[in-house]
């Protein structure tokens, strides 16, 4: 039974020595050199009278010595179509693999019986004969399923160019608003501008007035009040410590008083403190039932009332109303004046300043305006003109805030959308805040693009963060394809006496946007397989057969 591959053997080694019995007969080709790979074929033109060069350079053999079964360039070019140079790094075997993929093994595979994938058409394994050539149905099968593939990334591509024009509307619509925004910033600074100067030229009035006003009896006397107050409650304050001080000696001195001593002063003295906290009353009683009638003599002011009366605004006072009004801030009938500045042309607002000065006085005085306005964070020691600049200048300025707020929220979208954030076209922008799900077991895993990944119980509400949008792939170039390839959502969820949860998701082009697997490799590490059609580039950019299969690996 093991005749044939005996003879398999024997009839390798007699085509071994084929070439150096034919030599010259038949001239040697590199495409005659078994196992060499086309890129190398210009390094393997005989020339007449000159000797292989190893490809090192390191010495120069026979022709004849090519495959010859022995290794005799250090490099091991002098066989790529035997195993005789295994272990040497960069010994390779090529297989043409016709009607296939070319693909390329490691020498030391050549001949040992096993039949490599890279080597669909068996050729690696030469001399034994165990491997057919099976490239055509291979081939066939690989060529369907690029066809698939193929068919898919078309339809793909289409949905993409969806998501690229819209973004192209997207960057057209940021202009135009920023554009707007910044226009409207521009105008509103000229207003908060104006307002603030209206604001100082009020307040400047206001001022002269209140100095004006300070000068008056009325001031003079609310002081002198104010003063007195203050020293009386220190006096007060005093005397009821000194006699909180004579009561506490005194209240010893009756508890400690031994009568039989007959001294009178003490005794006197004792007998004058108990008549102080209980005197007698006409009817013989002690008085300690006696009520103080409200309105009486007796009835003490709350220390509540002096504080209130200590705290009062005196400045507030003298900004009332001339007729006495209190002091109030002015509503919204007046705020209409001061936002009629935004449409007064410069050369006509010294002009309207003076008019609506005037007009708001006299509502003031007629009642119009005044009573029940809200402050608009107007102090209480603002005048009703003060609080109304006030107000006018805070909104204005609330204005230009969010006006601000808005173009660096625009110019980050844009920033974005020109940059990596969202894909070499911007086409990710479409699927921000896209979400997609799967059931898998008793869970509901989903991913928001962008947001957030989470695993939803199927028998409870309960849910696991499983982490936030993080970067894309962290292993390749940005803006590159692969880049895109993958996206992590990290800081998650603590694990029960584990790692903080994370999901890592894979992304392949796909008709539509779908979780398809969901796996958990390690613990509470989850791997999601996610399709999309933001990821099927048109076919034209690289759309062809795949290139040479890579050199197996071995350890």
């Amino acid at each position: 039974m093991r005749a044939a591959p005996v003879r398999v053997e024997l009839l390798g080694a007699l085509l071994l020595l084929v070439p150096s019995a034919l030599g010259d007969s038949k001239p040697l080709t590199p495409a005659s050199i078994r196992g060499l790979n086309p890129a190398l074929y210009d390094r393997y033109e005989p020339s007449s009278g000159v000797d292989f060069t190893c490809l090192d350079g390191s010495r120069s053999i026979p022709w004849s010595a090519l495959n010859d079964d022995y290794c005799d360039c250090p490099d091991g070019s002098d066989e790529p179509g035997t195993s005789a140079c295994e272990g040497v790094v960069g010994a390779t075997f090529y297989c043409k693999n016709e009607g296939h993929i070319p693909g390329v093994i490691l020498s030391s595979r050549v001949n040992d019986g096993i039949c490599d994938p890279e080597c669909c058409d068996g050729s690696d394994e030469w001399a034994t004969g165990a491997c057919p050539n099976r490239c055509f149905e291979i081939g066939k099968e690989y060529r369907a399923q690029r066809e698939a593939e193929l068919k898919t990334r078309k339809t793909g591509a289409k949905i993409r160019g969806t998501y690229v024009k819209w973004v192209a509307g997207e960057r057209k619509r940021l202009e135009d608003e920023l554009e707007k925004k910044r226009a409207e910033v521009l105008q509103r600074e000229v207003e908060v501008e104006r307002a603030r100067i209206a604001l100082e030229r009020t307040e400047a009035r206001s001022k002269e007035e209140l100095e004006k006003r300070k000068g008056s009896p009325l001031y003079t006397t609310l002081l002198t009040h104010r003063s007195a107050l203050t020293r009386l409650r220190a006096r007060t304050s005093r005397l009821e410590k000194e006699l909180e001080a004579l009561h506490n000696i005194l209240d010893e001195l009756s508890k400690g008083y031994n009568p039989n001593y007959q001294d009178m002063a003490v005794k006197a003295a004792v007998v004058g403190y108990g008549e102080l906290l209980n005197p007698p009353q006409a009817d013989g009683t002690d008085g300690t039932d006696v009520k103080v009638e409200e309105g009486s003599e007796g009835v003490g002011i709350e220390d509540r009332e002096l504080d209130e009366l200590e705290r009062k605004d005196l400045e507030g006072v003298l900004l009332a109303d001339l007729e006495g009004m209190e002091t109030e801030a002015v509503d919204d009938g007046a705020g209409l004046l001061w936002k009629i500045d935004e449409y007064i042309p410069d050369a006509l607002y010294d002009s309207w300043e003076t008019v609506r000065d005037l007009a708001i006085e006299w509502m003031i005085k007629l009642g119009i305006v005044g009573k029940g306005a809200k402050s608009g964070g107007a102090t209480t020691s603002d005048g009703p003109h003060v609080a109304a600049a006030k107000e006018a200048h805070r909104e204005l300025s609330n204005q230009l805030n969010r006006l601000n707020n808005d173009v660096r929220s625009a110019q980050e979208t844009w920033a974005k959308l020109s940059g990596n954030e969202f894909g070499r076209d911007g086409e990710w922008k479409k699927l921000d805040g896209t979400c997609v799900d799967k059931v898998s077991g008793d869970y509901t895993y989903e991913v928001c693009f962008f947001g957030r990944a989470t695993q939803r119980s199927n028998k409870d509400s309960s849910s696991n963060f499983l982490g936030s949008f993080t970067s894309w792939n962290p292993h390749a170039q940005a803006g590159t394809d692969e880049y895109y390839t993958q996206q992590l959502y990290l800081n998650g969820a603590k694990c029960w006496n584990g790692p903080m949860r994370s999901a890592t998701v894979d992304l392949s082009c796909g008709t539509t946007n779908a979780l398809l697997s969901v796996s958990e490799p390690e613990k509470c590490e989850y791997r999601f397989k996610v399709t999309s059609p933001a990821l099927c580039y048109p076919v034209e950019e690289g759309g062809g057969a795949a290139g040479a299969a890579g050199v197996k690996a071995e350890l």
